[in-house]
């Protein structure tokens, strides 16, 4: 009996110093995931149908709030705007809303900093990249949004991270943009 005690000792005493040894890292929970895989997403209220990586969660949002692709600190979202006003048809009215945009944001937010605003075209509709960092809750993010005008929606889809993990947001912000389909209506808004 002393001899199994003493070997029962002997186990526990190796086990508990090594316990010591090598601590286990608890998980980064604010840690940007990189990627993988796609699964498709439909948003049929808001006009919208989109590709996003499998392994990013999805969390839908009330109008005009559509989703949000969330992995750490890290978030993509995309809004539908019905707007009674009409949309910019033309290059002289994309670079007139183009100023309009930059002028609110640089208001709204003055720790905004806009580092490139372009007009383009993305998927046949005319489009409005705005790109910079500002201060959340005393934290620099790195940003994008992409306002895209179909039918009668402002679409803006939007990344959102801190600069070190920007790229993967990037990434995925790429993705959503490369695969969305868009009708340019949204159900429920004044016809």
């Amino acid at each position: 009996m002393r001899r199994q005690l003493a070997v029962v000792l002997g186990s526990l005493a190796a086990l508990l110093s090594a316990c010591g040894e090598r601590q286990e890292q608890p998980p980064d929970v604010f840690a940007v995931d990189k990627p993988r895989g796609a699964r498709q997403s439909a948003f049929r209220e808001a006009g919208m149908e989109l590709e996003r990586p499998k392994n990013w969660k999805l969390r839908r949002r009330d109008p005009p709030g559509v989703f949000e692709i969330l992995s750490g600190e890290a978030i993509v979202s995309g809004w539908a705007y019905p707007r009674e006003e009409p949309l910019p048809a033309t290059d002289a009215q994309l670079e007139a809303a183009r100023k309009r945009l930059v002028e609110a944001i640089e208001q709204r937010d003055p720790s905004f900093k806009v580092s490139a605003a372009k007009t383009t075209e993305m998927g046949g509709s005319l489009a409005i990249d705005v790109r910079g960092r500002q201060v959340i809750s005393r934290r620099t993010v790195q940003t994008r949004s992409v306002h895209v005008f179909e039918g009668e929606v402002e679409y803006v889809f939007e990344a959102l991270a801190p600069p070190d993990s920007f790229a993967r947001t990037a990434a995925v912000l790429a993705q959503v943009l490369r695969s969305v389909e868009l009708t340019g209506a949204v159900a429920g808004a004044e016809e």
